[in-house]
């Protein structure tokens, strides 16, 4: 479980990512200079403020009537001009400082060695110069909020370090504050001309600090010149803290400086083992719940090689193990960058150097920011999941006033972005003509709900949005004309599936219509899980009935000339469309409307929607997509085949998820995890006469080149936990852990054991040997 290198990071691509979920550090390894380039999760651009265009509802029904009339382009134009946000673009997650240290006399070195261990949390750098052994240790403590950095040596007083910080923000100074600190203050701008000014945007931005501190054993600390100079000691610890003035979405009046403090207090006289094994402890307490072995386990030529090399190499030969070490890494990342209490983990994590990065760095909440999180419950990181809920409870009061001037609607809504200050309302361009965000997003509630049957939590938490986010839509839906194809039925207009674009039988290129097909698989999932919540709650029986009625009139899935899925109402799908966005299969994963055993002809239409939209290998989010849907067609080859192609055609060096010309995103390396746990457990709950039973499928989609391997630790819905052991391509034994006693049914091949376990039990399950 680790990635190792023998040479120093010479770009972004090549540094190693830590973090306590608040702060986030890339840490480059270099020996001459180190780069350590650091991250706040609340340091962004801009400031409170309103996206909403007052009069936007005026234009609503003009537009509503001109797409029923097929004048789509005047509604797109009609929408662009007067129903997009103000401004139309979102501010954006910026970098905090850099922390340089310098090594004089270190030009020369041998034998490097550095290493990024995912279950201690902790970079190493090792090296000899002049026949000095250096060692490096870096982390990011959740415990103590802090940033923590050990240089050591071989030889008493011979550690020499320059060390400073540096900010790309213009309004930024550092200076000393007593022996062996240094202060970085600042201010974001929100004026024009200033780097992140977006026209409809003045004022003062966020107020930040960082503060870093050395403790030298040994030696001499001397602060001149804005840095600090450490001559001649045994060893040296420094301490990195860095807040913002961010309190909330509508408050930006807190003081860093106060904040420093505190975090710097709780690290204040102890040693640096004390802190290196708290750290330790508190993460392990997470990343070892599940393990995963994938392959032989008599070793592996290809674990020999550095990590940059054996990505290279992963289509020249089968290397299961490094399989396991990406769904491993995807889990790391999270712990890293979602921490109870704090932010959600955005598009890159909490990991930015751009001054101003590609698509803000934002929440972008038409597959992104949602797919962060798929595999936190299966991956036994619920915790991690919490960030997520704490962005939709600030959603649901900004984007109820989105949903009353946009749409004269009850609850709230959300268009395909949000940032830091909360925007409900549509941005960009056509991508934001999306008001399903916020119906996607209360999903992940329930899904938490399911992994983990807490009445209370349903009732207290996810029930609430989830009817916020229903009474949002039962306004939203209008009834179809006399005439349209769907006629006397509720229908979405206007609708657009998300960031692709169809060409009519006119051969019109068009974005808008009426009820793509991922929104009636979206409005139809939240209905459901509504009528069952209600049930289970025994509450709100006449707004159960309102739902009834609304999902009554929801138009059908429709299947295709080329046996796919619709993606749209009209059989507008064809060949020569790759678009990576497969929305309309959002009803098979992570959705629950399609199955093999309950809506057969819809499942193959999946199957059919993939091939038609297959252009061979895939990149980046969605090849990890396409490895969970294979994996619910019980295809292992070709998930496996499409986490091949996540690490040999869009994984850096370091093993985040690049696809050049595009930025880093992070939403493939959590998508990929949660791919590789879908070929190996599966589960899904069924509801009646007032209960549940959960089936649990066990190594549903196992390819070849995985005959043999283990897991333990995964999740299952139903409050179950999971682990496997098979040889040769069988299951050899399942222990199956019961935390609440559900009823549930186990599968495996042809074989089904229906039953239960009872709470705080242990069921062992091994095949017959005839399945």
């Amino acid at each position: 479980m680790k990635l190792w290198y023998n040479a120093p990071g010479s770009s972004w691509k090549e540094a190693l990512p830590i973090g306590n979920g608040r702060l986030g550090a890339m840490v480059f390894g270099g020996t001459e200079r180190e780069r350590i380039q650091i991250n706040e999760e609340t340091l962004w651009s801009g400031a409170p403020h309103d996206y909403n265009r007052p009069d936007a509802g005026r234009y609503l029904q003009e537009i509503r009537e001109l797409i029923f009339a097929d004048r789509i382009e005047e509604a797109e134009q009609m929408y662009l001009e007067h129903m997009m946000g103000n401004p139309v673009n979102l501010q954006a997650y910026i970098p905090f400082c850099d922390l340089w240290l310098e090594f004089p006399g270190h030009q020369h070195m041998e034998g490097y060695y550095r290493e990024l261990d995912l279950g201690r949390a902790v970079t190493t750098v090792r090296y000899e110069a002049d026949g000095v052994q250096y060692t490096r240790e870096a982390f990011c403590s959740h415990p103590s909020g802090c940033m923590i950095i050990r240089l050591t040596s071989s030889a008493r007083g011979t550690v020499c370090v320059n060390a400073s910080l540096s900010s790309v923000h213009p309004d930024t100074s550092v200076q000393p504050d007593g022996n062996g600190t240094l202060v970085l203050a600042g201010r974001t701008g929100t004026r024009k001309g200033a780097k992140h000014w977006i026209a409809g945007w003045e004022g003062p931005g966020l107020s930040f600090e960082g503060r870093l501190t050395a403790c030298c054993e040994g030696g001499e600390c001397i602060a001149e010149d804005g840095g600090l100079r450490i001559m001649n000691a045994d060893a040296v610890t420094f301490v990195f803290s860095g807040a913002t003035g961010f309190v909330s979405y509508r408050d930006i009046s807190g003081n860093p400086a106060e904040r420093n403090r505190h975090y710097l207090s709780r690290i204040a006289g102890r040693s640096y083992e004390e802190l290196l094994n708290e750290h330790v402890e508190d993460h392990a307490g997470l990343f070892d719940r599940v393990s995963l072995r994938l392959g032989s386990g008599e070793g592996n030529a290809r674990e020999s090689l550095p990590t940059d090399e054996r990505i290279r190499s992963v289509r020249r030969g089968e290397d299961p193990a490094l399989a396991a070490l990406y769904f491993q890494y995807g889990r790391y990342l999270l712990i890293a960058s979602s921490r109870p209490g704090g932010q959600p983990s955005n598009l890159q994590g909490i990991w930015n150097e751009e001054e101003w990065p590609e698509w803000g760095s934002k929440w972008t909440t038409n597959i992104n920011v949602q797919m962060n999180y798929w595999p936190a419950e299966v991956g036994n990181l619920p915790e991690c999941h919490l960030p997520l809920f704490d962005l939709i409870d600030d959603l649901r009061i900004a984007g109820s006033r989105t949903a009353e001037i946009y749409y004269g609607a009850r609850g709230f809504v959300v268009h395909h972005n949000t940032d830091l200050w909360r925007a409900a309302a549509p941005v960009d361009t056509y991508a934001g003509i999306w008001p399903l965000g916020g119906l996607w997003m209360v999903q992940h509630l329930w899904d938490h709900y399911e992994y983990n049957p807490d009445p209370d939590f349903l009732r207290k938490r996810a029930y609430p949005a989830m009817k916020e986010a229903a009474r949002f839509m039962l306004d939203f839906l209008i009834e179809a004309p006399e005439g349209h194809r769907f006629a006397g039925m509720l229908v979405t207009n206007p609708s657009y599936s998300p960031e692709n674009a169809y060409i009519d039988g006119l051969n019109r290129r068009r974005h808008l219509y009426v009820s793509s097909t991922m929104d009636i698989q979206l409005i139809r999932d939240l209905f459901e899980r509504l009528l069952v919540a209600s049930r289970l709650l025994r509450e709100d029986a006449d707004f159960a009935n309102e739902v009834q009625a609304a999902l009554d009139r929801l138009p059908p899935m429709q299947i295709g000339r080329y046996g796919q899925l619709q993606e749209w109402p009209e059989d507008w799908d064809r060949p020569d469309d790759h678009n990576g966005h497969v929305s309309h299969l959002y009803g098979l994963y992570p959705g629950s409307q399609i199955s093999k055993e309950g809506t057969p002809e819809l499942f193959a239409a999946v199957q059919g929607s993939l091939e038609l939209r297959n252009n061979g290998r895939s990149r980046a989010w969605p090849a990890a997509w396409r490895s969970a849907l294979y994996a619910h067609l019980r295809d292992g080859q070709r998930a496996r085949d499409r986490i091949v192609d996540l690490l040999a055609d869009s994984t850096n060096p370091n093993m985040l998820n690049q696809h050049d010309p595009f930025p880093m995103q992070i939403d493939a390396n959590f998508g990929g995890s949660a791919g590789i746990a879908e070929m190996l457990l599966q589960s899904r709950a069924r509801y009646q006469d007032g209960g549940a039973e959960y089936v649990i499928d066990l190594l549903p989609a196992l390819p070849i080149q995985w005959l043999n391997g283990s897991v333990t630790g995964l999740r299952a819905r139903g409050g179950f936990e999971i682990d496997l052991t098979w040889s040769k391509g069988w299951l050899e034994t399942a222990v199956i852990r019961s935390s609440n006693g559900s009823a549930c049914t186990l599968r495996y091949r042809n074989e089904t054991i229906q039953g239960g376990v009872k709470a705080g039990e242990t069921f062992i399950y091994r095949p017959t040997g005839n399945v």
